[in-house]
């Protein structure tokens, strides 16, 4: 008998348990909400977020019947996008359906593009071009998938396999009981390089667009030569003439347009930016572009004690979400972790600002098996059917990656609980729906700043009372 690889756990309360792991959504009471039976309206439109990373190992468990394996596009392997989940040819229920969009009408390299991925995208094009096989396999799904699971993982249920290298058969379940933010919505994971290549965001861009996502995430930088570097003012032509390859007039314009771009798609739906880990102010591009005329929100990072992480900062950020923290040791703070080995050659615990530094870390799904952030202790390939160890299934995961995460899956809970009427003013309307779902924080390290807040209540486990 063919034992199912995954199956989804009992709809009701009892799915959401006391779980530590989930202390997150504890924190922003979206836990609460969740075991009081919140779910989205008969026949509501699902969420779709379109998560511009790295892939995602798209069988996890917990990832199952979240991930839009149809609509999953790879620009890493293939200029104009391959379909890493799909067969020879795209079929015509995969093609999106917003293809007439004017959202590049006055960008002259964009709209080009955009006229090159309508036309990849037509009934019976190549899902593979030329043999090249997608980037998408667990050896680049680290991150991608730490992420997808904040945003939209669903409990699971597994069963251990069977007569695998020689165990017994044994058909005992065993739960996953973990999820994320918004544990209804669809993903779309669109997969890009990190080289200094405007085209392959912008195409990125277009193609979450053209699927009509409801929020899009970016959970990273983009390499930007020109923009990286946010508030500080810099000599442009000094920066170009020390870069290693100076770029051509059309990458540059083509730079300028992403920009525009940016704006642009996120005055139609919000787009959720990752601020920084190296406490950047107004963070790092393109959260940086966030502001109160459009629709892009960035994102820094709070430690379970409720104080702004240590590589985070809160200055010209739209928003804060829990996150792990880290250590600081500057003329501003010291946060030093005392359960660090070195810690009594660094420094004594009464100059340590009263233990502010927390241990609480984010846990996220991660690749299974030999791969990922924790790896399994097999070094063969996973079976394809049932569960032999779940100690590699997540991953400790933190950064304002992490908290940029569960604040996409926060708003597109906002979208599938119906929260957020379709005919909501775009980005715009967005953000001011999720900015009425915060509370003002006041600290004396590091001023006020708006977390998230479901039902208006927070709560910090990592507080010592």
């Amino acid at each position: 008998m063919m034992i199912p690889v995954a199956k989804p756990m009992p709809q009701g309360s009892e799915i959401y348990p006391e779980y530590a792991a989930l202390w997150h959504l504890e924190s922003i009471g979206v836990l609460d909400a969740l075991r009081d039976g919140a779910r989205p309206p008969a026949n509501a439109k699902v969420s779709r977020v379109a998560i511009i990373d790295t892939s995602v190992a798209v069988n996890h468990p917990c990832l199952k019947g979240a991930v839009n394996d149809k609509l999953a596009i790879d620009f890493f392997s293939n200029r104009l996008g391959a379909f890493p989940y799909l067969g020879e040819a795209l079929a015509a229920p995969s093609i999106p359906s917003n293809l007439e969009t004017d959202i590049a009408d006055d960008l002259p390299g964009s709209l080009a593009l955009l006229r090159e991925l309508i036309d990849r995208l037509s009934p019976g094009a190549a899902a593979h071009v030329n043999g090249v096989a997608p980037t998408s396999s667990a050896d680049f799904s680290n991150h991608g998938t730490a992420i997808a699971g904040l945003v939209g993982a669903r409990p699971a249920i597994m069963q251990i396999a069977p007569d695998y290298q020689g165990q017994d058969p044994a058909e005992i379940d065993v739960p996953l009981p973990y999820c994320g933010t918004d544990p209804f919505c669809e993903l779309v994971p669109i997969s890009t390089n990190f080289d200094t290549d405007p085209e392959a965001l912008i195409l990125a861009l277009l193609y979450a667009e053209v699927i009509d996502a409801s929020v899009i995430l970016i959970p990273r930088s983009f390499p930007d030569p020109f923009r990286t570097l946010g508030a500080i003012p810099v000599d442009l032509d000094l920066l170009e003439a020390a870069l290693p390859a100076r770029p051509t007039a059309r990458e540059r314009a083509l730079w300028e347009e992403l920009a525009q771009l940016l704006v642009a798609v996120s005055m139609r739906r919000p787009i959720i930016c990752a601020a920084g880990n190296f406490q950047e102010v107004g963070g790092i591009y393109p959260a940086n572009l966030a502001s109160e005329y459009n629709g892009i929100i960035s994102v820094g990072a709070v430690n379970a004690k409720g104080l702004v992480a240590g590589y985070s900062t809160s200055q010209g950020i739209t928003v804060m979400a829990p996150s792990n923290d880290g250590e600081t040791y500057d003329r501003v703070s010291v946060r030093l972790d005392e359960q660090d080995a070195d810690f009594p050659d660094r420094r004594s615990p009464a100059e340590n600002e009263n233990g502010s530094f927390s241990h609480f870390e984010i846990v996220s799904t991660d690749v299974p098996g030999r791969h990922g952030y924790s790896h399994g202790p097999f070094s063969s390939a996973e079976p394809a059917d049932g569960l032999r160890e779940f100690g590699s299934y997540f991953c400790r995961f933190g950064g304002t990656s992490a908290a940029s995460a569960i604040v996409a899956g926060f708003v597109s809970l906002g979208v599938s609980l119906g929260q957020i009427p379709r005919a909501v003013d775009g980005g715009l309307g967005v953000k001011t729906w999720l900015m009425s779902r915060t509370v003002q924080l006041d600290t004396e390290e590091n001023g006020s700043f708006h977390y998230l807040s479901w039902n208006g209540a927070v709560s910090f486990p990592d507080l010592k009372v």
